[in-house]
């Protein structure tokens, strides 16, 4: 076994054929870096995992040029920095979301009001006032679209905007 863990640890790519024997020569090496990046046992492991699993799957590519140690390092140090960024957005977005969860969000930009009234109107005339004012649509275009007559497109436009008012105006 020994003479096997010391052909592992030798630079040449023929020793990347017996993956089993690279694990067992550098699994302890790895794991002690990625600790010390790292510092929680848990991560350290799945970081681990995940680096001999690179190191497996680019074996090919290994370039006999430096030590098949520094090349192990070099993906495990990349995993486990990248693993610590990944985590720290995801604590982020999960702070974000359960912070939003707890209070209603308060929006008083122009933008939100507007999509305070406009939650207030029904789907129809909201549709119709979208196509029409946000997005430039003719009466016609927008009857095409709906698939309603050109006259409930005007009165809908009408109506909606007049609700609005009244919404503003409570404001």
């Amino acid at each position: 076994m020994n003479a096997e863990l010391g052909q592992a640890k030798t630079q040449s790519a023929e020793s990347l054929d017996d993956f089993d024997a690279v694990y067992e020569a550098f699994y302890q090496e790895v794991y002690r870096a990625v600790r010390a990046i790292v510092l929680d046992p848990a991560l350290t492991e799945d970081v681990t995992q995940n680096t001999f699993l690179k190191a497996y799957r680019k074996r090919d590519q290994f370039k006999p040029v430096g030590s098949l140690g520094g090349w192990l390092h070099t993906i495990a140090v990349r995993e486990a920095i990248s693993t610590l960024r990944w985590r720290r957005l995801h604590d982020q977005l999960l702070g974000a979301i359960k912070q939003k969860a707890a209070l209603p969000p308060v929006d008083h930009t122009l933008g939100g009001l507007l999509t305070q009234v406009l939650e207030e109107l029904g789907a129809g005339t909201r549709a119709a006032l979208v196509l029409h004012y946000y997005h430039g649509y003719r009466h016609r275009e927008i009857a095409r679209i709906l698939r309603i007559p050109e006259g409930t497109v005007a009165t809908r436009i009408a109506n909606g905007l007049k609700k609005m008012r009244v919404i503003l105006d409570r404001q």
